[in-house]
Parts: C-alpha cells; structure tokens; sequence
C-alpha cells in the first residue's frame, strides 16, 4: 500500500530564531539560502517535524500511525508526504530544512503565479501526482491550490482524495480518479476543530481508518459513500499530552464583577455618541514588581490580572466590543468564556453593553467568511451578548468581480441575519454589517438594511479611509437612514472628528486605537486630560531586543556594555522620579541607549526632554501615576 500525501507548510514552527529566513532570502537564489542555512545550522531539521501548526500536528499523528502500522506487518508499503512550501517549493516530508517567515496567503494573484512559478511548483505537481499509489490526499487550502495550477491535463497515479471549499470546488478541473469533499465551518464544528486544522483533522482518521480496517480506499472513492459521515464515525487519535505549563498564582481579589455608580450610567454625552473600546487582552499585573521585573502572579494569566476599567473608579467607555476572532484566540480562553459568557468574562455588570462581531480584518484573505449565520447567531446567544453583528467581508483592493461577490455576500449575510433572529425570537439587538467601496455603495446597501428591518447597523471598512472621507460616507448613508436607526462607525475614535461625526449621524464608535499609540511612533505616547501628549520613554530589554542582540551577535557591541546601558537607564530615571538625579544626564544616557539600539532614527533627546521637564505624572491624579510614577 502507498498512501501519497500533499499538504502546506504552517505559520508555526518549532523553533522561530531571530534571524529566520525571510522572502527576500529565498529571493536572492540558491547560493544566498545555502550562505544563510549555514548561519542556522542548530535549527534545520526534516520539514515533517518542523511545522506545528494544528493542520500539520493533526496529520502527523495519522501519519505516524499508519506507517508504524505497515511497518509492523511487514509491509513494503509507505506513507509519501509532501510539504508545499512558499519558500521551498514543493518538497518530500523527509528534506532538511531551515525555519523561515514566507506564506502565498496574501500575495496578489500575479505575484503568486510568479512566485509558484519561480519555485516551480506546478512542474513540482505534474511529477508527484503521476507517480502510482493507492490512495492521495490533498490537503491545500485555497491559495496554495493556486499556486499548483492544476489543469485538465493534470494526471494522478491513483484515486485521490482533495479536500476544500465551496468555490474553489468550483474552479477545479474534472479529473479521473479525482474526488472533491467540499468542508465547511459547520464540518470544523462537527469535528471539533477550527476550519484551520479540519484538513488534518480528516487525514489523521483516515489513516487510522485504514491502519485498523474500517474501510478501504475503494470506498473511500464511492459515489455512494458519505466521506464525512464515514469519517465521524472513526475515533480520532489521542492527542500526547504536552509538558505542563509553568505555574501561576491566582489571585482571587482581581476576579469580580466591577461595580458601577449611578453618575456613571447617566452621563450625558450617551444621547449623542458612545464609545466602545475593543477587547484585545489587554490586562495588567496591579501589583508588577518593576524594580524587580517579577510578575506577582510568576506570569500573567487571566486569573491574575486586571482589565481597564477594573483599575479606575468607572469605566472609561460606553460599553465593549468583542471580535469572535479575540474571543477564541486560544482554547484556554474560549472554554473560558463559553462557560462563564461575556460580561462575566469581562467583569462587567450584565446591564452593561457589549457589542459582538466577527472580526473581519481576520479573515479579509479568506474567499469566503469562516463563519455561517446559523453559526454566529447561536454563538451570540450562548454568550450573551447585547448586539450581534451580521457576517460581513471586508471589500479592499480588489477586482470589480471580487467587489461585488463580497458586497452581495455582506448584503445577503445580513438579510439572513435578522430573519433567523426573528424566526428563534432572540432577545439580544441584531446589527447590519454594512460594507462598499465608496459613499454611494455604501448608502445603497444601508437603504436595503432598513428595508430588512434593521434598527441599528455598522458601517465596516473605513478604518484607512481619511477623516474627510469617512465624515462624508457617514452623511451620505445617514441621508438614506432614519433618524431612528441607529449608525455605529467599525474602528473609528479619532479625536479631531468626534463632534464632526456625531454631526454627520454618527450613534456609536469603537477603536483602539488611543490605547496602541502607547506603545506606536513617538511624540503621542503619553496623553494628558489637558490635550497634550507626550513621548514614551522606551528602554528594550538587553537580553530580548531583537536589535541589541544582533548587535552583540555582530560584535558591534558586547552583552555587558548593552546590559550596563540598560541598567543605568532604569536606575537614573528612578532616580529622577524621586529628585535625585539631574535632567541632563538623564538625557544622555537614554539617548546613548536609544543610538546603540534603534538605528536609523531621529534623535528623540527634544521629546525626551519635553517629558522630563514637564513631568506630566506628577500632575496625574490616576492610581496608576500616583503609585508607579
């Protein structure tokens, strides 16, 4: 028996070194990859063991279990796996490989025809299929199945098995011995487990199927059998437990519900526009030990650390939005807050509103959304939000063809959205999704929303539009939409437009904007309640700055002087907290620093020294300023 197996290289690797190959490496040809292969000798490794990703892990496990099998029957049959990889080609399983930064998801399809043609996959493609073998599986997501060019001359050495989506299902050739199993999110639910791995997920019982007998390739192929239903039935392999996690230490005085006064529910500027912060996991320590670097809870965790609006006496916005891509980023945190739902989660009163949606900016590579309605709908119920936002795909930089398949895809989501609602008679508020390209498509899609029912809907895809732009979006589609609607604008809460879009019909807000300027650019760091901003001080830590240890690794400076920097610059700017140290030299050290380890760049000694002299802190009255300084 030989099983042919071709799947996709993974984002996750086992290990990820500073200076991983990039696109540009592989670029520069065959003698540049040697030249770098060299550099990362301790880290090449067979191509089968190096990807981690949950498609890559979920096949292995199958693999390594049918091939255990044949061996110990003394079979001379074998498992045949090849990798397509965006920077390798198309290579055995077995091949030595270096770790590397480079994915055809993305690329625009006349740079990926280029690319793939370059590593010479679809030749690659045309000699492995050929070859004769008693079953094939395909396990290429979209972009990659591109990149093979797969034609009606296209010729398999046996029935193969290619699993993918709806429409690309529909641009495959009609080949002999080829058989097509169209997946969707409701199979990655079934199978428990993302869309992502699902691919794997089925390889893995089909190698278990065929290790212990439960059927054979020929009926695998049958028109008459159900793939899906043939693999449900097989029980999926253990997964190896991994090594525990390092402790952590939770801390029962930061897991509570926040209060909220009555002042706070009744402010006024709610009437005209309201403010919703998105949820991005980011939490605190509130008792950091920042002479000693510790975390109190020896590393940070849900259980110990503190949202927001846990750390002022009120929230400072209106209520939350949650991306459903945020809240499953890891499996932790999904049980997490399908057991305890959103506002407990959050540690918001119930009263509280919170906003769902599904995260567009996550997909916007995909053809089509991860999620059905059926889906989202239960999704928003099980968690108890307050407003759920229909299934829409990001209209950016595409053809007039690829424009309008995702604006009529948003329209019908959003027309199926609320007639389900309807239909299970939910209690949360059901908000349009709207997307378009430019004011009028924008407005055309709206007047249609309201036709459907809607009572609120979101205007999605604006976020790199300008301020001008958006404004004149918002007036344009409010003049289509009754006073009475309500209009919520997706990822915008710039400061100079806020009067200006509640103006032009703006309801609700979110963005986060403010909160990633903290750590982004230099100048509008540190905002103050008077209006003027100023910058960060940033000290990299010697041992983890990307560019401090290429340095050290480039003999340009040594650990100890890096180190010695860094020590310095934390001991003087405590120091000048507490008014025993002078200005100047604390310039001259933070600057000494920032020269050694950020190229490049524009002396910030005039910011730097703004900030000290000012020393907005100290005129803070937050807990935050008032305690760490």
């Amino acid at each position: 028996m030989r099983i042919a197996i071709i799947t996709s290289c993974t984002g996750e690797k086992t290990s990820k070194p500073d200076k991983e190959l990039t696109l540009d490496d592989f670029r520069q040809g065959s003698a540049h990859i040697r030249a770098r292969q060299k550099e990362l000798k301790p880290f090449i490794q067979p191509a089968q063991t190096l990807y981690t990703g949950e498609q890559h892990i979920r096949l292995m496990r199958g693999v390594e279990v049918l091939q255990s099998h044949l061996a110990s029957n003394g079979s001379n049959g074998a498992v045949d796996l090849s990798i397509l990889s965006a920077g390798y080609g198309l290579i055995k399983g077995s091949k030595r490989i270096a770790p590397y930064e480079c994915t055809f998801t993305g690329m625009r399809s006349k740079e990926l025809r280029e690319w793939a043609d370059h590593l010479k996959v679809p030749q690659g493609i045309q000699k492995a299929l050929p070859e004769p073998y008693d079953l094939g599986l395909i396990l290429l997501g979209d972009t990659y199945l591109k990149a093979c060019a797969l034609s009606a001359e296209t010729q398999l050495g046996g029935p193969t098995l290619l699993f993918c989506g709806k429409i690309m299902a529909k641009r495959l050739p009609d080949l002999p011995h080829l058989r097509t199993v169209v997946l969707s999110n409701k199979d990655a639910k079934h199978f428990r487990c993302g869309l992502i791995g699902l691919k794997g997920e089925l390889a893995q019982r089909i190698c278990q199927g065929l290790t212990n007998g439960k059927f054979t390739s020929e009926k695998l192929m049958s028109p008459k059998t159900d793939v899906l239903d043939l693999l449900g039935k097989i029980t999926p392999i253990p997964r190896v437990k991994a090594k525990p996690k390092p402790s952590f230490r939770a801390n029962p005085k930061v897991d509570k519900v926040i209060r909220v006064s009555k002042a706070w529910w009744n402010k006024k500027h709610r009437e005209k526009l309201q403010y919703f912060i998105p949820d991005w996991d980011d939490m605190v320590d509130p008792d950091y030990d920042f002479i000693k670097d510790e975390h109190s809870g020896g590393k940070g965790n849900w259980a110990n650390q503190v949202y927001a609006h846990q750390m002022y006496p009120t929230p400072n916005y209106d209520g939350i939005l949650v991306s459903r891509a945020v809240a499953e980023f890891s499996k932790e945190k999904t049980q997490r807050i399908n057991s305890l739902g959103v506002h407990r989660f959050l540690r918001v009163p119930r009263e509280l509103p919170l906003m769902g949606d599904c995260g567009a900016f996550d997909y916007i590579k995909e053809e089509v959304p991860p999620y059905s309605t059926e889906d989202v709908l239960d999704y928003y119920t099980r968690l108890d939000f307050d407003y759920g936002v229909s299934v829409d795909h990001l209209i950016v930089s595409f053809t007039a063809d690829q424009k309008k398949f995702r604006y009529d895809l948003t329209i019908q989501n959003a027309e199926d959205f609320i007639k389900e609602h309807r239909k299970a008679k939910l209690d949360w508020e059901p908000i349009g999704a709207v997307q378009g390209w430019d004011p009028q498509s924008y407005a055309r899609a709206a007047e249609q929303y309201v036709k459907m029912g809607y009572q609120y809907i979101a205007l999605g895809g604006l976020v790199r539009s300008t301020s001008k732009e958006i404004l004149h979006t918002v007036a344009v589609v409010r003049e289509k939409v009754p006073a009475s609607v309500k209009l919520h604008v997706f990822g915008i809460a710039r400061l100079d437009a806020m009067n200006a879009l509640n103006s032009a019909g703006a309801d609700s807000v979110d963005s986060a904007s403010h909160l990633r300027r903290a750590w982004l650019g230099a100048g509008k760091n540190y905002s103050t309640l008077g209006g003027k901003s100023y910058t960060a001080i940033r000290i990299p830590q010697a041992d983890k700055s990307f560019r401090a240890k290429r340095m050290v690794s480039e003999g340009r400076a040594s650990l100890k002087k890096v180190q010695g920097l860094e020590e310095k610059c934390l001991k003087l700017v405590r120091d000048y907290d507490r008014g025993k140290a002078k200005k100047n030299s604390v310039l001259d050290v933070l600057c000494d620093y920032d020269e050694l380890v950020a190229e490049n760049r524009v002396s910030i000694r005039p910011l730097l020294d703004e900030l000290l002299t000012d020393k907005p802190w100290k005129a803070c009255p937050c807990d935050i300023c008032q305690k760490d300084g």
